[in-house]
C-alpha cells in the first residue's frame, strides 16, 4: 500500500509542468499534474486516445477547445474530456501552483 498527500511534496523548480504517476495500468493512468503559469504552446493541440477526467484540486486554470469553447476551473471543479476531443491549457495560475488530478481511462 502508499499513502502520499496530492498536495504534498511539491517540486521546487517549476520551470517545466511536473507529471507524476499515480497509478498505470492498461485500463487506466492516473496523475497528478502541476502548473505554475504553464499553457499549451500556441497552435498544439492535445488529441488524446483515451478518455481524460481532470479536476482542479488547487488552484485555477482555462482549458480550450478546439471548437472554440472555453472552460474556467477553480478548485474542485472537474471536467470529462472525451477521447479525441482536442484541447489545450489556455492559462494556469501565476501566484500559486495548480494542482491537477487526472484520470485517463
Amino acid at each position: 500500500m502508499d499513502k502520499a498527500n496530492i498536495l504534498g511534496n511539491l517540486a521546487k523548480d517549476l520551470t517545466e509542468e511536473q507529471f507524476e504517476v499515480i497509478v498505470n495500468t492498461d485500463s487506466v493512468l492516473v496523475e497528478r499534474i502541476i502548473s505554475k503559469a504553464h499553457v499549451t504552446p500556441a497552435g498544439q493541440w492535445y488529441d488524446q486516445e483515451r478518455s481524460e477526467w481532470v479536476m482542479v484540486m488547487q488552484g485555477a486554470a482555462k482549458l480550450e477547445f478546439k471548437t472554440g469553447e472555453m472552460v474556467s476551473l477553480k478548485q474542485g471543479d472537474y471536467v470529462n474530456i472525451g477521447a479525441h476531443v482536442k484541447h489545450r491549457v489556455a492559462w494556469t495560475s501565476e501566484q500559486t501552483e495548480t494542482i491537477w488530478l487526472a484520470v485517463h481511462y
